[in-house]
């Protein structure tokens, strides 16, 4: 009777000892610190064909009557300036700011950017992009800088401009929006995402000719997503590098 009770005792606390040692699966997640998006961060350029414009430069070049003539109504925060075997170009950021809430941010309720062809100082416009938060439930929207680029990715002689935007929600990066956009001899390209922290609430619609690119635009662009999702901006759907290896362009909870 002793040696059944002395056992009972040993299998109790080897069971103890044996769940005490099991890895609890919640601690295995990673912790993602959220790390903010600052709005006058420069957009990462090749320095042998891109420059930043200084605030000195820029009043100087887009007076305010020019910038009337460009449509822009916007403050002009910020300016580029690039050139390829194709002409030489301007690239223009500009936002609209509707207040300043109790925890001091600023935010933005619409953005507006152009690319412009620069002849003989002789401005047209090549494209633009326009943005704008949803009320009922968007807080901000603003440039990611961070995520953008221009360079010559596939070496072709010709810039490739990937341009990043995004909103923030009633609960910040978690719930907003992001949407990439990629310019490529004369094609442009998108990526629309909606974030979510909740299973099924996210999606991504990935325009098909995404997969035409260069395979190096395609890899520059994955490689912003993953540093996205590193740095708490955007939560994609489980597998989705899988699923883009496969040219997927709907990417979704299942």
């Amino acid at each position: 009777m002793k040696r059944l009770l002395l056992l009972i005792i040993f299998l109790t606390i080897y069971a103890c000892k044996k769940q005490g040692e099991e890895p609890n699966p919640e601690s295995k997640k990673e912790i993602i610190i959220t790390k903010p998006i600052k709005k006058y961060d420069p957009i990462p350029i090749d320095s042998e064909i891109a420059r930043k414009l200084s605030k000195k430069e820029m009043a100087s070049i887009f007076t305010r009557r020019k910038q009337n003539l460009l449509g822009i109504s916007n403050d002009l925060y910020q300016a580029y300036s690039y050139k390829d075997e194709s002409g030489e170009y301007y690239l223009l950021l500009t936002d609209h700011q509707i207040s300043i809430n109790e925890e001091k941010d600023t935010l933005y309720d619409n953005i507006y950017a152009l690319n412009i062809t620069n002849k003989n100082n002789q401005f047209k416009k090549r494209s633009t992009v326009t943005g704008e938060i949803d009320k009922e439930w968007e807080t901000s929207i603003g440039f990611w800088n961070q995520y953008s680029e221009i360079s010559d990715l596939d070496s072709d002689g010709l810039v490739d401009l990937i341009l990043v935007y995004g909103t923030t929600g009633q609960d910040m990066y978690k719930d907003g929006r992001i949407k990439i956009l990629v310019y490529h001899n004369k094609k442009r390209v998108s990526i629309k995402h909606q974030n979510s922290d909740i299973t099924g609430g996210r999606s991504t619609k990935i325009n098909k000719k995404f997969y035409l690119l260069p395979s190096e635009i395609q890899e520059a662009v994955k490689e912003k997503m993953k540093r996205m999702v590193k740095n708490g901006h955007a939560v994609f759907s489980e597998g989705w590098e899988k699923e883009m290896t496969n040219s997927a362009t709907r990417l979704e909870d299942k």
